[in-house]
Order: structure tokens, then C-alpha cells, then sequence
């Protein structure tokens, strides 16, 4: 499973690099999730029905927060860690 270290700067997001913020993400999991064979059975209902999360427009801004809270500045700026080809 992928580390959510940085998550905050790692745009674009999703497999497929469809979304370009967090808010775009957090918007897909409370209102966006659509029916498909390889959906998470933790997103869908007892009867199969996709589901979402609801969330309240404070819990909304505090889980951004909270993402945003992992963001390891020091990494960031480390040459060491800027290219994993230079010697």
C-alpha cells in the first residue's frame, strides 16, 4: 500500500491521474463513487450498492488538513532525495 507521506504535493491522484487536488478526491469518495466490477467491496453497501462517505463541510476541511499535515518538508528539499539517478 502506498505511503500518504507527501500526499499533499504527489498531484495528479487516482490510478489514473484524474483528479488534479485533494479536494477533488475527498469530493470522489463522499459523493462520486460509481458501480464497477473492481470496486472495493468497502465502498459498497451490503447489497452491492456503491457507497460514499458523507462528511460535514468541518470534517471535510479537517481531513484536508490532516493530509496536508504529512507533507515532510525537510524530504522535499533534501538534494539527496531529488534524483534517484544521481550518484
Amino acid at each position: 500500500m502506498p505511503s500518504l507521506r507527501n500526499v499533499a504535493v504527489t498531484a495528479p491522484y487516482m490510478h489514473d491521474g484524474r483528479f488534479a487536488t485533494l479536494d477533488e478526491v475527498i469530493d470522489f469518495y463522499a459523493r462520486g463513487v460509481q458501480n464497477h466490477p473492481a470496486l472495493d467491496p468497502a465502498l459498497r453497501t451490503p447489497d452491492g450498492t456503491p457507497r460514499g462517505f458523507r462528511i460535514s463541510p468541518e470534517d471535510r476541511d479537517a481531513l484536508k488538513a490532516f493530509l496536508e499535515t504529512l507533507t515532510d518538508e525537510a524530504m522535499l528539499t533534501e538534494v539527496k532525495f531529488s534524483d534517484p539517478f544521481r550518484a
